[in-house]
């Protein structure tokens, strides 16, 4: 998924390490980087699951070959996939 940020990695990398040690709360984040909750909320669940490089710039968005969207719908509809 591509997406343009108005915050930079090491700002984003920054209020959410912030967050995490609790000496910032995420509306006191929210207003010092001018974005909504959402984002910070976003951001958080990315660090968490992926890590810093969660947080990166992408430069496209990522598409999927027919075949594999196929595959992955097939396996759904057999209930092997989620």
């Amino acid at each position: 998924m591509g997406s343009k940020f108005t915050v930079s990695y090491e700002e984003r990398i920054d209020a959410v390490e912030k967050y995490l040690r609790n000496e910032y709360s995420m509306n006191d984040l929210s207003k010092q980087l001018k974005v909504a909750n959402t984002s910070i909320r976003r951001w958080l669940a990315r660090y968490q699951s992926l890590g810093p490089e969660g947080l990166q710039e992408t430069s496209k968005n990522l598409s999927y070959s027919w075949e594999l969207k196929e595959t992955v719908v097939m396996d759904y509809l057999s209930g092997s996939g989620s």
